[in-house]
């Protein structure tokens, strides 16, 4: 199988989730579309020099980590970069409109307290929770030691716990 073919299938496995994961940084579809392009041309460049047997899923999000910090550098936005964060994974279910307003109004303080999170913080805590990503990963996607990865999740979940501790509880975090 070709270079070519394999680093089509790399695509389609991971193309969703590095969107979804560059979107809920930068909270703006157009934005997260020409990132995750970014993203996968930057990768063809250098899969070609890849030696070994790399975890290309944490090497896809180091890349899509830096793709998109560096836009939002060049924006000034970080402290934007995740409002949205909690709000797509902490949805209610309740059917009950006032209860989905205060829900809302919930999920927008949780979500803004993961943005004024420490970045390294934010950025583990987001890769952790809702993309899934193992501490292994995490650690490879951010140029630091599993041990790193995981004080910066643990780190991140404490600051959240002692602002939201009862919020948190009911839905679930």
């Amino acid at each position: 199988m070709s270079d070519i073919a394999l680093f089509e299938g790399l695509v389609a496995r991971h193309q969703a989730e590095i969107y979804a994961y560059i979107f809920r940084m930068v909270r703006h579809d157009g934005e997260a579309q020409d990132l995750c392009q970014e993203t996968f041309l930057r990768a063809y460049r250098a899969y070609a020099g890849l030696q070994g047997a790399p975890n290309y899923r944490a090497w896809l999000y180091r890349i899509a980590t830096n793709t998109t910090l560096n836009a939002l550098r060049q924006r000034r936005t970080r402290a934007r970069a995740v409002a949205a964060l909690a709000q797509e994974q902490l949805r209610s279910t309740t059917g009950d409109p006032a209860g989905d307003l205060d829900q809302r109004d919930l999920l927008e303080r949780i979500a803004d307290a993961i943005a004024a999170l420490p970045l390294k913080q934010r950025l583990a805590l987001t890769q952790r929770r809702f993309q899934g990503l193992s501490y292994a990963e995490i650690a490879e996607a951010l140029g630091m030691s599993e041990e790193a990865a995981r004080a910066n999740v643990y780190q991140a979940v404490r600051k959240l716990r002692a602002q939201f501790a009862r919020e948190l509880d009911e839905v679930g975090l």
